[in-house]
């Protein structure tokens, strides 16, 4: 065996001898041992599009046989069809080494008898768009011997060539099922946001017209008894050619542990290349597939969830506006709890307090804005459609989104100004038809660019 750490035994080249080795194997040393993740049995024989990252096997029989596997995995960027979208793309080797092997005392000696590989495939579960390979197939004799030192000790096997070891594990068992429960764990459930555009109502199913838009986004909702809802859209000019594609799906998902599992009862999709009047649609396309999660908190506060598949992470955050502790109004927004009242803490009253008009809370319909930022004004027209208290919108030119939350007065408006991307973060407040904010202008990393204010007026 050359290095164990790759356990490949490319030396061993002797014919498999026909009768098995005569030594006993210890009872400690023989069955499967693993290094990475854990796969059916059959994975490491055959069906070797299953597995999806760097992992080993090896398996010691009482015969004295043996059969190891090791998979390898290498992730590349590349982008969806002619958009140009980035997309992360997966490819796997996989080698599997058949032999004998006898056992004195401490010392192990591999014989291989075939080294079988498939270089260059694609694994079962890959992302859209990215081009799937059937890979490479070749198979050699084995000759040579490689003599190593062995030892267990608290279940675990050490496999040792000079300085180098390697370690291995047994299979660990089945976790049993979990109690049935009613949703995901509260830090999931609700509605979490990705992106900088809505992708709701940006196409009409009746008249077959797309809104102007330009981003991607996803909007994703865990519901009670396990269900969920996923909508995303993708846009991207490239050359002067726009693509678009809507995506929407809803189903139930499972959790363990840190693993989510998503099962669509239906789904479908939309889009176009170029050219809208060339429209293509699928329905229930969308098969079953598994993300990892994490929610944490960032230091001001707020809640971010990350879901990564195949090396692709995907980060939400609560929709715009929310903030992130507080009390539950009955609108669902969250407010500073009120004060004592007089006599619980020993304070007198201060008399009698009239409180603030609310706000408008709607803020559906046609607006005429005015945008002032470093001196530079600009008019634009914005639609805007209140989901109390999400905002979802877009307008005419040249806006590329604008949404928001209709409780808390935050906006994040969009604008392309003589090939100028301008991502302003707006803070105001709804006041029956007008809206007054201040003006943050930022780049895609978040630094401010400067400052400014933005007035609208809605139209009758």
């Amino acid at each position: 065996m050359t290095h164990p750490a790759r356990f490949l035994l490319p030396a061993l080249l002797l014919t498999l001898p026909s009768a098995p080795a005569s030594a006993a194997v210890p009872a400690s040393l023989s069955g499967e041992w693993f290094s990475g993740p854990q796969y059916a049995a059959a994975v490491y024989t055959t069906e070797f599009g299953a597995a999806n990252a760097d992992a080993r096997r090896l398996l010691l029989n009482k015969d004295g046989t043996y059969v190891y596997t090791e998979f390898e995995s290498t992730q590349y960027p590349s982008s969806f069809g002619t958009t140009g979208y980035p997309i992360t793309c997966q490819m796997m080797d996989v080698t599997v080494e058949r032999g004998t092997f006898t056992v004195q005392g401490g010392s192990i000696t591999f014989k291989a008898a075939k080294v079988d590989r498939v270089g260059a495939y694609s694994p079962d579960r890959l992302n859209n768009g990215c081009k799937r390979n059937a890979g490479t197939r070749s198979s050699k004799a084995g000759s040579g011997a490689d003599t190593l030192v062995w030892s267990v000790a608290s279940g675990k096997l050490t496999v040792k060539a000079g300085k180098d070891a390697a370690l291995y594990v047994r299979r660990t068992p089945a976790s049993p099922p979990a109690p049935a429960a009613s949703t995901v764990s509260p830090e999931l459930g609700g509605e979490w946001h990705s992106g900088r555009i809505s992708p709701i109502e940006y196409y009409n199913t009746a008249t077959g017209k797309w809104a102007e838009a330009s981003g991607t986004s996803v909007i994703l909702k865990f519901g009670p008894n396990f269900t969920y809802e996923r909508t995303g859209l993708m846009v991207v000019t490239t050359y002067g050619c726009t693509s678009k594609l809507l995506v929407q799906e809803k189903g139930k998902v499972a959790q363990n542990g840190n693993t989510l599992t998503f099962t669509p009862s239906s789904s479908a999709a939309t889009g176009y290349t170029c050219s809208p009047s060339k429209v293509s649609t699928a329905k229930n396309h969308v098969k079953p597939y598994s993300e990892q999660y994490q929610v944490r908190t960032e230091p001001n506060g707020q809640r971010v969830l990350s879901l990564s598949r195949s090396g692709a992470q995907t980060l939400f955050n609560r929709p715009l506006g929310s903030k992130p502790e507080g009390a539950v109004t009955p609108r669902g927004g969250l407010v500073t709890p009120p004060p004592p009242a007089s006599g619980s803490s020993g304070a007198p009253a201060a008399g009698p307090v009239t409180p603030a008009a609310p706000a408008r809370w709607t803020a559906t319909g046609r607006w005429d804005a005015v945008i002032t930022v470093n001196g530079r004004t600009i008019q634009v027209r914005l639609n805007l459609q209140d989901d109390s208290p999400r905002i979802l919108g877009y307008g005419d030119d040249p806006v590329e989104y604008a949404n928001g939350n209709s409780q808390t007065g935050a906006l994040d408006v969009g604008l392309d100004v003589g090939g100028d991307t301008m991502e302003l973060k707006v803070q105001g407040r709804f006041d029956g038809d007008r809206y007054q904010g201040t003006v943050r202008w930022t780049n895609y990393e978040g630094e401010d660019l400067g400052r400014g204010t933005l007035t609208m007026t809605r139209q009758p």
